[in-house]
């Protein structure tokens, strides 16, 4: 029988080589791959003692039959699963602001079942102003939240826990990570801007809050900010321009002067970039005018937010929402302003933290309880009433006007809590018997009804008992 021509007997050893190399590739090591190779090295020599290309032909089905049966009778090794997170889809731009990794950061674990604080690495620390700096964490799996909600971040300071919380200042769309944006006052805040760096870890439980962008509703939305209360604003204003860019969204800024100026970067990328956001910034040190020479994406006013200035940067500003936030004074003032503009009570909506800024103004030594600035008490509440914790089995005596919150720590049992203002659900307790009136509206309907309350805003109306 004529031989092949050696052309053919070159590509026959060629393809059985390539299944010799494929074979190797998918073998599992411990089962003997030196056993799977030898017939596929024995079929590649085949060629050159068998040329007639009857055997040529006969030796190639042959090696394709048993690589197929150790395909079926010894399958390859699972791939190993990548490790890195979904792609941050609202990521900023570096030439927006804040200069960040292109690529997508990994994950911080999800939050364990029953835990109240997880503890998630420090991705970057930016400045965004002289006392304003962002922290960006990685972003626990099932972290979800809505643009305006807050963060309660707890530290060890001096060996004593202290729990404060901070509104989130990334859009809900950055899905790698999330932020936060502190300005340096109180021992908390000053300790996060003097010791946290990328690398760090913060114990952070799960976003709260009902201050949020109001979603489904066509109408303009006006963001009007105070100094650090652009904080759960600048993620609304970021999420308006992701997720609803032809809603017409305007961000009004009131600080002290430039050097307070946050996210300036990207406040001038954004409304470059997006025809339906306006920037204004408002510097109170001088009297109102328009300011010459700043940068043309972002208006620039001297003296304070008034109605001239409503005017000027909102058409229509009866049918528009506005989202308000800063200092107590100010939103006062604001809701005022708008109110005499003929804007809708219904259409204006603030931030109420101005019982943890507080707080967080007089702190001066770690551990040292802070002032009160709860709620007054109701009129439903009155004294002479026994409360029993049932965890520390204490059983203490609240006077009248006394708050939940005081009377247990006034027995000298911990907990934790932050703002005393019925906000931040740090003090998040369960009522197990009795009646209480709870003043706060920031429980969900599922928390009232599994019987939770907020001590700090509860006032008992007869004997009651708190897991605690």
């Amino acid at each position: 029988m004529a031989a092949a021509s050696s052309s053919t007997l070159a590509v026959a050893t060629t393809l059985h080589a390539a299944l010799v190399v494929l074979r190797q590739q998918r073998s599992v090591k411990s089962l003997g791959t030196a056993t799977l190779l030898l017939p596929g090295l024995a079929f590649t020599a085949s060629p050159w003692f068998m040329p007639a290309p009857v055997w040529l032909a006969a030796a190639v089905m042959a090696h394709l039959a048993w690589f197929l049966a150790c395909e079926k009778l010894v399958p390859a090794p699972a791939a190993a699963s990548p490790r890195g997170s979904r792609p941050a889809a609202g990521a900023r731009s570096a030439t927006a602001g804040n200069a960040a990794s292109t690529a997508a950061p990994a994950p911080a674990p999800a939050p364990a079942p029953g835990s109240s604080f997880n503890p998630v690495p420090v991705l970057a620390v930016f400045e965004e102003s002289e006392e304003i700096k962002t922290f960006r964490m990685a972003r626990p799996e099932g972290f979800e939240f809505a643009a305006g909600q807050f963060l309660t971040v707890r530290v060890q300071v001096d060996g004593k826990p202290l729990v404060r919380c901070y509104s989130i200042s990334s859009p809900p769309e950055a899905t790698g990570y999330v932020e936060i944006s502190v300005k340096r006052q109180g021992v908390v805040s000053s300790m996060l801007h003097a010791t946290v760096r990328p690398g760090s870890m913060l114990a952070v439980r799960r976003p709260a809050g009902k201050f949020t962008y109001p979603e489904g509703d066509d109408r303009p939305i006006v963001f009007l900010a105070g100094g650090v209360g652009i904080t759960p604003l600048i993620s609304m204003f970021r999420h308006a321009t992701a997720a609803e860019p032809m809603r017409p969204a305007t961000l009004i800024l009131s600080v002290k002067d430039e050097r307070c100026i946050p996210f300036r970067r990207e406040l001038e990328f954004l409304a470059e970039r997006h025809p339906q956001a306006r920037v204004a910034v408002v510097t109170s040190g001088g009297p109102f005018g328009l300011v010459a020479g700043g940068p043309a994406p972002v208006a620039r006013f001297g003296g304070r937010i008034n109605a001239t200035l409503i005017g000027k940067l909102v058409p229509d500003a009866a049918n528009s929402i506005f989202m308000i936030c800063g200092p107590g004074a100010m939103m006062e003032a604001m809701r005022q302003l708008l109110a005499s503009l003929g804007v809708p009570q219904a259409q204006v909506r603030y931030e109420a933290f101005e019982a943890a800024i507080a707080i967080s103004k007089q702190e001066t030594v770690p551990g040292a309880g802070p002032a009160s600035a709860a709620a007054p008490a109701p009129a439903a509440a009155r004294g002479g009433a026994q409360l029993t914790l049932e965890k520390s089995a204490v059983t203490v005596g609240v006077t009248a006007g006394e708050s939940l919150l005081e009377a247990i720590e006034g027995a000298g049992v911990a907990i934790d809590s932050s703002c005393r203002a019925g906000v931040c659900l740090t003090c998040r307790t369960r009522l197990l018997g009795g009646e209480v009136e709870c003043s706060s509206d920031s429980l969900d309907d599922d928390d009232r009804a599994a019987g939770y309350i907020l001590p700090c805003v509860s006032y008992a109306k007869g004997n009651c008992t708190l897991d605690a």
